[in-house]
C-alpha cells in the first residue's frame, strides 16, 4: 500500500523549473534513497512533500489524504488546519539538525507531541526516553544541543521526528554536515529504522549508504526522475547515460 503518492509534480521558481513532471510512489516499509548532483531537485521534492515548498502543478497524497491537487492548471491546497494535520504524518530530519538550542534533548523531543498532539507530558517523556534508547543517547536526555557532537545532535533530531509517530520519515542530506566518524553513528541509526520497516524517503549524497541501506534508489537530474531501481541494479547496471556519467564522476 502506498503511503506517499506524487503525481506529475512541477515546481517553478520564477523562470527556473526545479521539478519537472515528477511522479513517485513510496510503499509502506520502503526506504527510498534519492541521489543526484546538486541542483537536481532532490531536496525541493522532499520540501514539497511536507509543505515547506508549494508545488506549481501536480498532486501529492500522504497516507490517503490529499495535500495538493491541480484544478484547471492551478495547484489547490486544503485549509491550513488540514494541511497541518496532513503534515503530522511526515517527520522531517534536516541537514543542520534544527534543534531548539534553549531546550534539553528530552524537551526537544517532547515539545511537539505535547503541544501539537496534546499527549500528556509524562507519557511524552516515557516515549522520548524510549526513542533516545533507540538512537543510543539515553544518557544525554538532560543535555543541551551545544553540549552534543554533530552526530549526537542528528540522532536527537531523528528521535524528535519519530516522536510524532509519522507515517513516513523524510531525511534531507542527514549526514552531509558531519565528519566521517559521526556519519557512521547516524547511518547505523537510520539502518536500524530500515530494519524496523519504518517508511523513509532519504535525500543523500552518501552512495555507500544508498547502496547498503535503501530498498530502492532514485536518480534525479535537472528536476526529473531519470532512473530508479534496486541498489544493486542501479549502481552495478545503470541504464541511462546521465546516471552512468554521474556514477563515474563520484568514483
Amino acid at each position: 500500500m502506498s503511503i506517499l503518492n506524487i503525481e506529475h509534480v512541477t515546481k517553478k521558481f520564477g523562470g527556473f523549473t526545479a521539478l519537472n513532471d515528477v511522479s513517485l510512489n513510496v510503499e509502506k516499509g520502503e526506504a527510498v534513497a534519492i541521489i543526484g548532483s546538486s541542483g537536481s531537485g532532490k531536496s525541493t521534492l522532499l520540501r514539497c512533500v511536507n509543505n515547506l515548498e508549494r508545488v506549481t502543478t501536480g498532486k501529492i497524497t500522504v497516507d490517503g489524504k490529499v495535500l495538493v491537487d491541480t484544478v484547471d492548471g492551478k495547484a489547490v491546497y486544503p485549509k491550513e488546519a488540514e494541511i497541518r494535520t496532513i503534515c503530522t504524518k511526515t517527520g522531517m530530519v534536516f541537514q543542520h539538525f534544527n534543534l531548539f538550542p534553549h531546550l534539553s534533548c528530552i524537551d526537544n523531543i517532547t515539545s511537539a507531541p505535547i503541544n501539537v498532539l496534546k499527549i500528556p507530558a509524562e507519557q511524552a517523556r516515557v516515549e522520548a526516553m524510549r526513542l533516545l534508547g533507540v538512537v543510543g543517547l539515553t544518557e544525554k536526555a538532560d543535555s543541551y544541543p551545544a553540549q552534543l557532537s554533530g552526530g549526537q545532535k542528528q540522532r536527537v533530531a531523528i528521535a524528535r521526528a519519530l516522536a510524532m509517530n509519522p507515517q513516513i520519515m523524510l531525511f534531507d542530506e542527514p549526514t552531509s554536515a558531519l565528519d566521517p566518524e559521526t556519519t557512521n553513528e547516524v547511518v547505523s541509526t537510520i539502518q536500524k529504522l530500515v530494519e524496523q520497516k519504518i517508511t523513509m524517503l532519504i535525500v543523500t549524497h552518501d552512495m555507500r549508504f544508498a547502496r547498503n541501506s535503501a530498498t530502492r534508489v532514485i536518480f534525479m537530474d535537472e528536476g526529473s526522475i531519470i532512473e530508479q531501481n534496486t541498489p544493486d541494479k542501479l549502481f552495478n547496471h545503470p541504464e541511462n547515460p546521465r546516471l552512468q556519467a554521474f556514477l563515474n564522476s563520484i568514483h
